[in-house]
């Protein structure tokens, strides 16, 4: 089929590479002249990683990426809130920190190497269903038509409402100021670590491996900020904030160190996104297009790469009827997206909020509750990327763990509570 992808993000590029090796005549439409990553540092799960292993790009990323064994929140208070250890899930298991930009250009290298059609600058503002073909129409208004459109141009997609799909698309009232620094010493190597004050202040700083052509080890830091009080903490100034930080969380002096300027932080929004299906016809929407969500899970990325991949699993079983391929599509990622959207709706507030409750209920419970069997088994699946249900479901199509990473004693400062500490000894 000619196939057109819309968006050279995560999910429009794997999508690409997917379509192109079983075939298909791909055509990768990107708004941007000079496309560059945008956006803070990433987390992959096991799930993710198994998707560019499909690909042939695991190395190539995880050769500068930052391993990431544990969760580990602490309230204001000290007591712990968050410990998880992927090695707890499956042996050989572990997540990895990763600038934005070395996923980026890896997808980016694929792209150019298979072949793909690249069509950078390439605005396309309108879609047609005709039935037997796509048409597609760009801002100088010239037409082309498809066999299948694949929609991946993110959050803020301007092709998603002109698909009739019934869809919502909510701002969260809160984001973060995020910002990339040096580590040098490896100080938060194999953890990211994380600070709460209830649920108005957070905290989190994750390895996130090298920079693109750098060799020097990086982290990213979070700040949870109210979308309407980004203006009052600029007005107060950086001196203030960075005060502000380091009375939360005293060990992250040396690292807010290398903040000197505002513009080191960059304020980042983001939307819940949801549709009541993610095709039409010959046309399928995916990534953040079609489910964006806060980020507390870590899953963006990741849940991006599993929809190239099942799409491309759907196109090739049913590849004599691409509105069946697509209609398959939606049946496929139903219960594992709904559960992430859901999970996300409800955890978003706990940790970003003003409420007093809530996180007074998580400081209380979650750490009691995370050494219950059953509960700590259905964090570390959630964590990981497989779960598909609040009682049952499992996604299976990428849940092997990922080897080859090292064992944790070796490249990881793993921080125990004094009670797993005395069982393990």
């Amino acid at each position: 089929m000619k196939i057109a992808i819309i968006g050279g993000g995560t999910a429009g590029a794997a999508a690409a590479l997917f379509l192109a090796r079983d075939g298909h005549h791909v055509v990768l439409h990107e708004r941007v002249p000079t496309p560059t990553p945008v956006g803070a540092g990433l987390l992959l799960q096991p799930t993710g990683l198994a998707v560019l292993r499909d690909l042939g790009l695991a190395e190539e990323v995880l050769a500068k990426g930052g391993p990431v064994h544990q969760l580990y929140g602490t309230s204001h208070t000290g007591r712990v809130v968050t410990n998880l250890q992927y090695t707890d899930w499956r042996v050989g298991a572990c997540g990895v920190g990763l600038h934005r930009g070395v996923l980026f250009e890896a997808l980016w290298r694929a792209l150019q190497k298979a072949g793909i059609e690249l069509r950078t600058g390439s605005d396309v503002t309108a879609i047609e269903d005709k039935g037997a073909r796509v048409e597609v129409r760009g801002a100088d208004a010239q037409l082309e038509e498809y066999d299948l459109v694949v929609v991946a141009d993110g959050t803020r997609s301007a092709l998603r409402g002109e698909l009739g799909i019934k869809h919502r698309v909510t701002p969260y009232p809160w984001g973060a100021l995020w910002a990339i620094l040096p580590d040098p010493q490896e100080e938060y190597r194999g953890c990211l670590r994380q600070w709460y004050r209830r649920a108005g202040q957070m905290l989190g700083v994750m390895p996130t491996g090298t920079v693109p052509g750098g060799h020097t080890p990086v982290v990213s830091l979070f700040w949870s900020l109210r979308a309407d009080r980004l203006d009052a903490w600029q007005a107060t100034g950086l001196a203030a904030w960075k005060r502000e930080v380091a009375d939360l969380a005293p060990e992250t002096r040396n690292l807010l160190a290398h903040i000197g300027r505002p513009e080191q932080l960059t304020w980042a929004g983001y939307s819940d996104v949801v549709m009541r299906r993610w095709h039409s016809g010959r046309v399928v929407v995916i990534g953040d297009c079609a489910h964006a969500m806060s980020p507390q899970l870590g899953q963006g990325a990741n849940l991006a790469l599993i929809d190239a991949q099942v799409l491309a699993g759907c196109v090739r079983q049913h590849e004599q009827d691409a509105a069946q391929a697509l209609a398959a599509y939606s049946r496929a990622r139903r219960a594992h997206l709904r559960y992430y959207q859901s999970a996300s709706r409800r955890l978003t507030p706990v940790y970003q909020s003003d409420a007093f409750l809530v996180p007074f209920l998580r400081d209380s419970f979650m750490g009691l509750s995370s050494k219950l069997p059953m509960m700590r088994r259905q964090m570390l699946d959630t964590l990981v990327g497989v779960r598909a249900g609040w009682l049952f479901g499992r996604y299976n199509g990428a849940s092997a763990p990922f080897e080859g990473l090292g064992a944790p004693a070796e490249s990881a400062r793993l921080i125990e509570t004094p009670n797993r500490a005395a069982r393990r000894g």
